[in-house]
């Protein structure tokens, strides 16, 4: 997450949807906190009242930002995320986990099959775009959501908002997977990706895009 008090905006970073680009290019306009171990130990046990303080994490969820920002910023402030087809993010995220050896669960999914890691995912019924830009009733909280298909003209229009000027996106943690998403699918696990994640297909307007013939 970035947070910008000098230019007055919120920027939600979702997993595997451009937010290091993201993060990168706003880079310049973060507000920077104390980097102490004192703050950092504060921040981390919900010990820091001062919002000017307080260090965001890189994934925070806008819930977040609405519990440390006083009401009239929260509410003042251009809230911002960018989001991706579930079917084309799962296969993006299973890439990612399986190439990185530093994650947590990089030596359980890199022996999976596409389809094992999509049933592990939803065993642990953690991950959704959705749930970094809601309420806890589900209502979103965001002001714009952008999409990772129209990155670059979306990316334009929000600093256009901002009175940012252009700025260009470096791209960076792009997925080295070459292959379509769509070559990772087949009817079953297509199916399991609409069922599961059906909020995120609904709010955000997406569908399973067939390849062209």
């Amino acid at each position: 997450m970035i947070v910008s008090h000098s230019h007055r905006f919120i920027f939600v970073h979702v997993s595997k949807a451009a937010g290091t680009s993201i993060e990168r290019a706003l880079g310049p306009f973060r507000h920077h906190p104390p980097d102490t171990r004192l703050n950092r130990w504060r921040c981390k046990l919900g010990l820091q009242w001062d919002y000017r303080a307080y260090r965001f994490h890189q994934h925070d969820s806008i819930r977040v930002a609405r519990r440390v920002l006083p009401v009239a910023l929260f509410d003042d402030y251009f809230k911002f995320a960018f989001v991706r087809n579930p079917w084309d993010w799962l296969a993006s995220l299973y890439g990612y986990l399986q190439r990185t050896p530093g994650h947590r669960h990089h030596r359980r999914v890199r022996t999976m099959s596409f389809a094992e890691y999509v049933e592990f995912e939803i065993r642990r019924g953690r991950r959704s775009q959705s749930g970094f830009l809601t309420d806890n009733g589900g209502e979103l909280l965001m002001d714009f959501v952008g999409r990772f298909e129209n990155l670059d003209a979306d990316f334009a229009r929000v600093c256009a908002h901002l009175g940012l000027g252009a700025i260009s996106l470096p791209h960076r943690n792009a997925n080295r997977e070459s292959r379509p998403y769509r070559s990772l699918y087949d009817a079953a696990t297509r199916e399991r990706v609409a069922a599961h994640w059906a909020g995120d297909i609904r709010r955000f307007g997406y569908r399973f895009e067939e390849p062209a013939p």
